[in-house]
């Protein structure tokens, strides 16, 4: 049995393991990161896909709305606005006629040092900033519902403007397939009217859904709401592994946002044709492992790589705590209970959603997590086993499959697509 070391992301550094029959690295494919970030944006923005100038756009426009990522999901915004607001300039608009819309979906507000540390000074200093709230029906407007039933129920100040854009960054998605483009609207700026029938069953998913757009009702529902909700323009871009910008996207809300997911495929999909007893995973580091949260996307992909059965080990930091499915978890009698609990009531504002998922995972595969601030007697009353080590996890795992069990690490698990190829 041969011993391989290798580096795993966690937190902000890394750390350094010993795996024993070790199967080849679940890796994206390295694409370099452009030498200017800004110069990219204003490169796609001055050259649209499937839309005129966004100059042109602005012309008579009263009002521009900009839907700007969270803190969960780094992009680089601040340019984007920027670059934004010197087109709608040229078209006529000023900066009192521009708000920035903060797209939190059901997640906690951002701070003003957060957003200063995501956008920038100018930024935050400059222009108007709205706070999306879902469970603020006074502050929130139904623009329509799709012909799947969903209620298209908006933040406001994005309904009341006659020029709206989305930013954001197209990144695998365990359910939408992608994130970026049409996912902005729903779930970014959605109300919990909408968010409920949207991240329920039968729209939700089942299982993982890495790269799936063509057929996906949670990927279809959320593009027919953002069409009703009359986006005009999309702002995206693609990362590689290290986080740096590779390209930017601008334009259509559909034909841009294509454009995209087709380069994030050729970074982020793995072909795989033999499913490993042990998937060692990290969801790549900060800000992906910032909570229990976040770090269950990084699951997703293990669930899609490993054995029926099989071990996942993760490697998350995770300084910001288990959060509200981390509440539901510890309040539940066991995973099944989350999951019948998820069937029988589906969406719910205690992100009974996100522990539904770790909870999925936990009834096929036996979970751990390992480098993480969380004590050991919380993950342990969550229904993740518990080791001292890397080292005494490893060892359990060959104790339990063998001293032939098949190892596979997975450094960046939020983003990974598995492509499966005559798998075992």
């Amino acid at each position: 049995m041969g011993f391989t070391e290798t580096e795993i992301p966690v937190g902000e550094g890394t750390v350094t393991i010993s795996v024993p029959n070790m199967m080849p690295i679940a890796a994206p494919t390295h694409i370099a990161g452009v030498s200017d970030i800004r110069e990219e944006i204003r490169r796609a923005i001055k050259n649209p896909i499937g839309t005129p100038h966004l100059n042109v756009l602005a012309k008579g426009k009263r009002m521009a709305a900009i839907v700007v990522n969270d803190i969960t999901r780094p992009y680089p915004g601040g340019e984007m606005v920027l670059e934004i607001a010197e087109e709608l300039h040229q078209g006529g608009m000023e900066d009192s006629q521009i708000i920035l819309i903060v797209a939190y979906g059901a997640h906690r507000m951002n701070t003003e040092p957060e957003l200063r540390s995501m956008f920038g000074d100018e930024v935050v200093n400059r222009f108007r900033i709205v706070h999306h709230d879902a469970f603020d029906d006074n502050r929130l407007v139904i623009m329509g519902v799709t012909d799947g039933g969903v209620i298209v129920q908006a933040t406001k100040e994005f309904a009341e403007a006659d020029l709206r854009i989305l930013t954001g960054c197209i990144a695998p998605h365990q359910l939408a397939g992608f994130s970026g483009g049409r996912k902005s609207v729903v779930p970014g700026i959605s109300g919990f009217k909408t968010l409920k029938e949207h991240h329920s069953f039968p729209i939700r998913p089942e299982r993982t859904s890495l790269g799936w757009l063509q057929g996906n009702p949670f990927h279809e529902e959320s593009l027919k709401a953002a069409r009703i909700a009359g986006v005009d323009f999309i702002v995206n871009s693609i990362d590689n592994e290290l986080h740096e910008l590779i390209q930017c996207v601008a334009g259509d809300l559909e034909s841009a946002y294509m454009e995209g997911v087709g380069l994030c495929r050729k970074v982020w999909t793995v072909k795989i044709d033999h499913k490993p007893d042990v998937v060692i995973v990290s969801p790549g580091g900060y800000p992906r492992d910032f909570d229990l949260h976040q770090s269950q996307k990084a699951i997703g992909c293990a669930e899609m790589l490993c054995k029926e059965g099989g071990m996942i080990i993760m490697v998350a930091e995770m300084r910001d705590g288990i959060g509200k499915p981390g509440k539901v978890l510890l309040e539940a009698g066991s995973p099944h209970a989350v999951v019948e609990r998820f069937r029988a009531t589906g969406y719910q504002p205690d992100a009974l959603s996100k522990a539904f998922m770790w909870a999925r995972a936990m009834e096929n595969f036996r979970i751990t997590i390992l480098y993480s601030k969380v004590p050991d007697t919380t993950l342990e009353q969550m229904f993740f086993e518990s080791y001292v080590s890397y080292e005494a996890a490893i060892n359990k795992a060959l104790e339990r499959y063998g001293p032939e069990a098949s190892f596979m690490v997975v450094p960046y698990g939020s983003e990974i697509i598995p492509e499966m190829e005559n798998v075992t």
